[in-house]
């Protein structure tokens, strides 16, 4: 019986684990941005946002975005709602009978929904946050 080299086994082992990862990329859990540009429709960028229009009202809006790219944490207020996911954060807030869809990167969301997040999600990540009250000489 003919033996099989350690380099081929290794070889082979790396090209399987390189399909899975390009499976994963292509199947596996995608970005709450291409999520928003697949189904919504985008009708600006509003400065740091872009804004999408859905006809759905906000809460189903919501639901259905946090169903499809599940999200670190989520905030809700009687003025819309918010997911925050690693680099951005998207509210949803009510536009006449539909919502519309902010996404910002976390830095311009945590500024743009600051009334409505800042005590909940911290404060947008102050270069002294986290220490001992984030004031001068807040690392002693």
């Amino acid at each position: 019986m003919r033996r099989i080299s350690p380099k081929l086994l290794i070889a082979g082992g790396l090209g399987v684990v390189g399909l899975l990862v390009l499976v994963f990329a292509f199947v596996g859990n995608h970005s709450v941005r291409g999520y928003l540009d697949d189904n919504y429709k985008r009708v600006s960028s509003n400065g740091s946002s872009i804004v999408y229009t859905s006809d759905q009202k906000p809460k189903d809006v919501y639901a259905d975005i946090r169903s499809a790219v599940d999200p670190a944490d989520v905030q809700t207020d009687p003025e819309g709602y918010f997911l925050r996911y690693s680099d951005d954060i998207v509210g949803i807030t009510a536009a006449g009978a539909g919502s519309r869809i902010y996404l910002d990167d976390e830095r311009h969301g945590y500024a743009h929904w600051f009334p409505f997040v800042a005590g909940v999600w911290g404060t947008g990540g102050g270069l002294g946050e986290g220490v001992r009250g984030g004031g001068p000489g807040a690392g002693k």
